[in-house]
Parts: structure tokens; sequence; C-alpha cells
């Protein structure tokens, strides 16, 4: 289901970018932005430790897509007007692009499938508002920020295309060093019933600097889609049920990403 929905997001950008290049971006783009879950001031600890694996799914604009698994661990602290999460997180997948069965010509990029893996930091902190009985707590704003190292083969290609122009149809990011920043606001509710039970959505906005001047050949039809600093945008579903929480997010950042975890917190 994912591959299909990303498939028919992708025909959509190829359609609006009218030179329907293949962008080959950081592989950890759309989805490197992910939801730091915070004790409510109602839990009985207002300090916990949490770790989640995510199933996560992104398309570049016009074709490339990527899939990886992602492991977070991370610590958080809610006071009564103030909120903090720091932590760090690794990913490890693989970035395709093409289909072997179509005949191309000598200038257009072969199909391919690479390898990608890498490591990165998050933090979060931010002001808040508690409702009169305590069942809502209200993240009214909050400073988010991520910062990765990629490596591996798909890495590797990208560097030994860029700026080499090989291939008419494509655009090349030697990025490696990806960081994002942005602002987020986010409301948390638990059943009136059962504190143990508690819903989140969260919206996130930022942007990721240098990611657009990464790119080798882009600057006409990608500036023209995305400006001149595309924006970094996120919105989150957090239930936690217990100690044992999900989470669903869609997120865009060049590329287009949505992923799925389960996490535990102590």
């Amino acid at each position: 289901m994912n591959k299909i929905y990303l498939s028919l997001i992708g025909g959509t950008l190829c359609l609006l970018i009218s030179s329907c290049k293949t962008y080959l971006s950081p592989a950890v783009l759309g989805n490197n932005i992910g939801y730091l879950a915070r004790p409510m001031l109602s839990d009985d600890k207002h300090s916990a430790t949490y770790v989640n694996g995510a199933y996560a799914a992104a398309l570049s604009p016009s074709g490339l897509s990527i899939e990886m698994g992602m492991l977070t661990a991370h610590r958080s602290h809610t006071f009564n007007s103030f909120n903090l999460s720091y932590g760090a997180f690794g990913f490890l997948g693989k970035a395709m692009q093409g289909n072997s069965a179509v005949e191309l010509n000598e200038d257009e990029l072969p199909p391919f499938k690479k390898s990608t893996y890498g490591l990165g930091l998050r933090t979060s902190m931010g002001y808040q508002l508690v409702s009169g009985n305590g069942n809502t707590n209200f993240r009214l704003i909050n400073w988010e920020n991520s910062y990765s190292v990629e490596a591996g083969d798909y890495l590797n290609y990208r560097k030994s295309l860029f700026n080499k122009g090989l291939y008419s149809d494509i655009s090349v990011s030697d990025q490696k060093n990806v960081w994002t920043t942005g602002l987020s606001t986010e409301i948390i509710w638990h059943a009136r019933r059962n504190k143990n039970i508690q819903h989140a959505f969260r919206y996130f906005i930022g942007f990721t600097p240098g990611a657009l001047n990464s790119f080798d050949n882009g600057n006409s039809a990608f500036k023209n889609e995305y400006g001149n600093t595309p924006s970094s945008k996120s919105f989150s579903y957090f239930l936690k049920i217990y100690r044992v929480s999900l989470t669903y997010e869609y997120s865009s950042n060049i590329n287009l990403g949505n992923s799925i975890s389960l996490g535990y917190s102590f």
C-alpha cells in the first residue's frame, strides 16, 4: 500500500515539474524530524525514556523511492510550563530508481538499488499550557532540530554522479550531513477515566539549510517548484496506551515521506 500511495504522489509531482527530472536526494529527507514523545504533566513521572522502531518510506520528485527502518531512543522531561527532549536515531534501508524492463537512451540514468544508513541527533524544547482539569497539555510552540550523517552505497553513488553531466534526466545532491530546524505545535490529552490512554496531534514546519543548493543542475525546474528554500512540514498522530505507543507521520521535505512506528517508555 505504501508503494502504491507513493507512486501516485510521484506521478503527480512529475506533472507539476515540467522537466520531470529524477532528483537523487539525501535518503533521510522526509523522515528525519519524527515525533518525540514526552510525559504529560498529569503523569506519575515527569521524566521518561522512550525507544521506538519505525518503518519509513519516501519518494523524491519524479521517481526515486526510499525504504528504511529507523530506531530512535530519547529522554524527555516535562515541567509546569516547559518540556525538553533529546536523543539519537539510526536508519538502515535502500534507495531504488527506475524499471529494468523499460528501454532507456544512453543519456538516461539506468535503474539502481543502493543501500543507505546513517546516524542522527534530535532535540525538542518548548512552552506549554495545561488545562484546569489536567487532562490536556497544549504544547503551544516548540523548537525542534534534527542533525544526521548519511553513509552507504547510495551516498557514494550520488557523489560519483555529482556534477559529471553523464545523464540528462537527473539532478544529484551530494549532501551528506542534513540539519533540519523549525517550530511545532502540539495538543495531547488523556482519557477522562484513564490517564494512561493518551492521544496527540503535532504539526511541524521548518527548513533544511543548504538542501536545495546541494543539487548540481536542478536549479531551473526545481527552484520554480520549491523556491529557494524548500520547507519541511510534518503531521503526526501519537497514541500511547500505558507504556506502549503507536505513531503515524506524514512529512514533506523535498522528498514526500510517511512512517509508522511502535514504541515503549520506561
